[in-house]
């Protein structure tokens, strides 16, 4: 055994029940109070893990509620590892098969809210620090570890963090997959809009970031019709069933007399990449563009549909919003912009990419190329960041789920593969 495992293996205990009374904070973001912009259930998170940090030796920095940050390393360069604090509410808390925030270990996997996204990760760093300050290590740069207190919905906590304090020159966030994330497609979400009303009425889909599972038709008549699909993540709306597409071929195919049903199945069509409006958008780092039918609301009032694309780092939202309203127009449908992000790339040459796929692959011998993703994670919010880990390839995704955990043994590895990212990054 080397001399950093025999570090990381004195450790294990007090990691463990650290990372068992973190989850016991119940983090979900609450309603303001004096000095917790977030909730005191945030607040309490944000200060257990800097007076954790205090007690192994490091300095903590506690920034009204809003962020902290925990720093080791000499020199002017700053390195960053960005993880949060926040989690999503517990749903239907009676049906877990453990309690959400009891943070109990069965099975050698620890259970709770959080376990997975981002508590156990942030732990895993934090003890990566310990580790390689134990080892005595010579850092060249400062290593910093950046708390966040509201990364599951607005980012109000980094965004004080970037107007407040010196920023990264690089780094990772410990919040999605190995072996990394070097490509994030751009997000843009739409509402289409006829005002002109129906003779019938047609509803379907929640969440635009998801493949709507339910959707029902009401004809002229009354009469009704329901369509069930499968429900999946917009970023990944090809591996999806959406009813709302069921319904509309089946009022097409019954003459059904509607604009924005005509658009639907002339111009989009059940193709999630619609490559009749959108050929040729696609590129290597990032795969092809990906367009959702969310939520679609049809009455006697109006006509309103709302789409989710996930579009290629090397395309921008000027380019789809440009194609989408020429489709549009024939038909008389208003574009409008719900929501929008930028895309993310880093050159699979930067130091970054290269140092993380050279440590990941000697600490577990499987393949490092770069992955990309339809979705967001928390490496937007630098430039020349990426998402790594805290998942190996082939394990199940808990996060967001009933029953979230986070195995012993993967928290262990964590620990060993940011504290070689440390080192190396550190130099």
């Amino acid at each position: 055994m080397d001399e950093l495992k025999k570090i990381i293996d004195g450790l294990k205990e007090d990691l463990i029940k650290s990372t068992q009374e973190l989850i016991q904070i119940d983090s979900v973001e609450d309603a303001p109070l004096l000095d917790m912009p977030f909730g005191e259930g945030v607040d309490k998170a944000l200060r257990y893990v800097i007076d954790k940090a205090e007690a192994l030796g490091f300095k903590g920095v506690y920034k009204d509620g809003y962020y902290g940050y925990i720093e080791m390393g000499e020199g002017k360069e700053l390195v960053g590892i960005l993880g949060h604090l926040d989690v999503v509410p517990a749903e239907k808390p009676k049906e877990w098969k453990y309690p959400p925030f009891g943070g109990e270990i069965h099975d050698n996997k620890i259970y709770g809210r959080g376990a997975i996204d981002d508590k156990g990760p942030v732990m895993s760093a934090l003890y990566a620090m310990k580790a390689v300050k134990d080892l005595g290590t010579p850092l060249n740069k400062r290593i910093r570890l950046i708390l966040g207190t509201n990364e599951e919905t607005r980012w109000e906590c980094i965004n004080r963090y970037k107007q407040q304090e010196e920023l990264p020159s690089f780094g990772f966030t410990p919040d999605a997959e190995y072996p990394l994330i070097n490509a994030e497609k751009g997000l843009l979400q739409l509402k289409l809009s006829i005002t002109k009303g129906a003779s019938f009425s047609l509803q379907g889909g929640n969440a635009l970031n998801s493949v709507p599972d339910y959707c029902i038709y009401k004809d002229s008549s009354g009469a009704t019709k329901e369509f069930h699909g499968k429900a999946v993540h917009s970023a990944k709306c090809y591996e999806g069933d959406n009813a709302i597409l069921k319904a509309v071929t089946r009022m097409y195919e019954e003459k059904v007399n509607c604009g924005m049903i005509e658009y639907l199945n002339k111009e989009i069509g059940n193709d999630p990449y619609v490559e009749k409006i959108f050929k040729g958008f696609e590129d290597k780092a990032s795969g092809k563009l990906t367009f959702n039918v969310a939520k679609v609301d049809i009455n006697e009032k109006q006509q309103d549909l709302y789409i989710d694309i996930r579009f290629p780092v090397s395309k921008n939202k000027e380019e789809i919003l440009k194609l989408l309203t020429e489709s549009c127009k024939p038909y008389n449908i208003q574009v409008s912009e719900e929501d929008s992000l930028p895309t993310l790339y880093v050159d699979e040459n930067h130091f970054i990419v290269k140092t993380l796929q050279d440590v990941f692959q000697k600490e577990t011998g499987l393949d490092a190329k770069p992955l990309f993703t339809g979705g967001a994670t928390y490496a937007r919010a630098f430039d020349n960041f990426v998402a790594y880990g805290p998942v190996l390839p082939g394990q199940i995704k808990t996060a967001h789920q009933m029953d979230e955990y986070i195995e012993v043994d993967l928290l262990l590895k964590n620990v060993a593969i940011y504290a070689r990212a440390i080192e190396m990054l550190g130099k």
